[in-house]
Formats: C-alpha cells, structure tokens, sequence
C-alpha cells in the first residue's frame, strides 16, 4: 500500500510540470501569432493606403477613375497566398482545415457565400470614401466599432465578456479613428455630396463588422467540433488562409464578372495611359496594392482566429493615425501633421495598450483556473 501511494506521489508533480510546459508553450505562441497578425495588419493597411494616395494622385483627373478596380484590388491578391498554404500542409501532415474539420458540406457552403457577398459589398461600399471628405469619411466609417460590438453580443452572448479596460480601448479607438482626417485619397475636392454617398459609407462599415462577426463564428464552430472529440488537433493558422483563399477567390471571380459587365474594363488602358509616372509605374502600384491589401486581411483574419473580431477591428481603426502620418510623410497631399494627428496616435497606442492589458488578465485568470 506505501509503494504504490508513494508511485502516485511521484507521477503528479510530474504530469503537472508537462502540463504546465505545454501550456506555457501554448501561451507563447498565442502571443507570437497576436504580435504578427498586428504586425501584418497594419504594415498592409499602411502600404495600401499609402500607394492608394500615390495613384489618386498621379492619375489623370479629366478621366473617371476605375471604381471596380479599387475595390477588386481588395481581393484579387489571394494566390500570394498559396504558398506558405501549402508550407503549412507539408509541414504537419494531419492538418485540420476548416473543409475536413466536421463542418457540412451544405453549411460551408451556405457560410462562405454569406462571407462572400459581405466582403464583396465591404470592398464596393468602401469606396464611398472617395466620394465624400475622408473627414467625414472616417466618422462614418468609425461606427464599424458600435457594430462589430453589437453583432457579438448578439452572436457571441455566453462567450463574450465586456469590462471597463475594453470599453476604454473602445472609446480610445472610437477617437483615434474619428480624428485620423489625412489618411484618404485626395480625388475628392468639391464642397458638396449626395447623401446617399454617406448611406454607403455606413453600409461598408456594417459589411465589414458583419464580415469579421461571421469569419469569428466558422472559426468558433470549428473549435466547438475539436473540443467534443478528444481524437482532434485544435485548428491551427493554416484555417486563415484557408478561408481568405476561398473566399477571396469566390469574391473576386464574382467582381471580375460585374467588371467586365459594366464595361469598365474599356476604362483601364485610358486610365494607366492617363498616368503621369507612366504604365510600369502604374502596374507597379496596382500590383503594389493587391499584395497590401492581402497582407492586411491575413493579419485581420488572424486577429479574428487568435483573439476576437472586437480586437481585430480595434487594430483597423487604430491603424488610421499612423495611415495620416505616413501620408504626410511622404508629402502625397497638402496636409501637415497637426495636433489632431498627434492626439489620435496617443489615443490609438492607449487603445491597443488597453486591449492588450484585457488579454493578458484572460490569460492569467485562465491560468489560475487550470492549476
């Protein structure tokens, strides 16, 4: 009876120590994939806007600009994504994917159609900020926040938990976003718009809240189907770019038909012939785009996987600020920095600070619930 109480005594300690390495090890790759996913979010969003102002600026004016093409910039970037796809799929063989993870075939495919149809309405509504002043652009296009909030409420009830440090990144990045008046194109320049410009400006921030809601609640119903079989690897970064490759892909086929039906396809060649820096500067911009705007949504969508589509979303508003102090940087418009610009980076930093702080509390209360 003593030996084989004292053979218990021995196996606890130690089973506790390689469930405490795991964990730990689980802890530091949670955060490294947080780290880069804000990393790749905002460098793409960056990049984008920056070379978005530098085509608004050298296009030629007398023309219409090519509004399709913008938004199909959104999406057509995705094959830049098959290779480190694939890496993922060699590197561990028994990849589970969100196709083979127990999803069925009718709910996949009913669910990458409604994400389809937000991402393709984001991407046309989005372009509503060339319209209007992008000042008023981003007023409107800030109540992204109040949606993505109130869509996970209302999906996310029993998961979600609000307290007062993520209301105060909220209400930090609510500012941050609402002050970032220099990070749009410059093509608009007249003093009046249609009002249903702005209905569109709103409609492009609830796609977009809807889009990050409903990316959020695939990659919970995945994880609800690994947690009821103990057989089952949790998903891994490979299911974000499995979704961004379907669904983009689906997007862009669907764009690309409504490009070629509206004739604005005749408009390209003018519009890369109108370019003041010339057609391989063109291209280069184009192409320079697609890959931003991929690199963004890989870091969006793996800040959905990772954290939350609050927390993702947080990180585009607050993204906004740095956007205006790059435009200025690079003298692409008339703006200078100003103390506006100053007040929304230290609101956005505070913001994402906040954010942060709520994760890391999670993940220490996590830890004292499991030992």
């Amino acid at each position: 009876m003593q030996s084989n109480s004292q053979e218990q005594f021995v196996q606890i300690p130690l089973h506790i120590d390689h469930n405490q390495t795991n964990d730990s090890n689980r802890r530091h790759n949670k955060w490294l994939t947080i780290i880069i996913c804000m990393i790749l979010a905002v460098t793409g969003q960056c990049i984008a806007r920056i070379l978005e102002n530098y085509y608004f600026l050298h296009r030629n004016t007398s023309r219409r600009y090519v509004v399709l093409t913008q938004s199909l910039l959104q999406v057509i970037g995705f094959p830049i994504l098959l290779f480190p796809f694939l890496l993922f799929l060699f590197k561990k063989q028994k990849q589970l994917l969100i196709t083979s993870g127990g999803i069925s075939r009718k709910q996949l495919a009913i669910l990458y159609l409604i994400i389809c149809s937000y991402m393709f309405s984001q991407a046309i509504f989005s372009t509503s900020k060339h319209r209007i002043p992008f000042r008023a652009f981003t007023l409107i296009y800030t109540t992204q926040l109040f949606f993505t909030v109130t869509f996970s409420i209302l999906i996310f009830s029993k998961k979600i938990k609000f307290n007062r440090w993520m209301i105060i990144s909220l209400i930090f990045a609510v500012f941050a976003g609402a002050l970032s008046f220099s990070a749009g194109s410059s093509i608009y320049k007249g003093k009046k718009y249609n009002r249903w410009v702005i209905y569109t400006a709103f409609c492009a921030a609830l796609f977009f809240s809807l889009l990050l809601c409903t990316i959020r609640s695939v990659f919970d119903s995945l994880i609800s189907i690994c947690n009821a079989s103990t057989r089952r690897k949790q998903p891994s970064f490979a299911v974000v770019l499995e979704l961004l490759i379907f669904s983009s892909f689906l997007t862009t086929v669907i764009l690309v038909a409504v490009f070629f039906v509206s004739g604005e396809h005749h408009n390209i060649k003018r519009d890369m012939d109108g370019f003041s820096k010339g057609k391989t500067a063109y291209v280069r911009t184009m192409v320079g785009q697609a890959a931003a705007w991929q690199t963004y949504w890989v870091g969006i969508v793996g800040l959905v996987f990772a954290v939350s589509a609050v927390f993702s979303n947080v990180i585009s508003v607050c993204t906004w600020p740095l956007v205006s102090l790059f435009v200025v940087f690079f003298h692409y418009r008339d703006d200078r920095y100003d103390v506006f610009t100053g007040i929304a980076l230290a609101m956005a930093t505070l913001s994402v600070a906040s954010y942060l702080y709520v994760i890391h509390k999670d993940k220490c209360n996590g830890e004292e619930d499991t030992s």
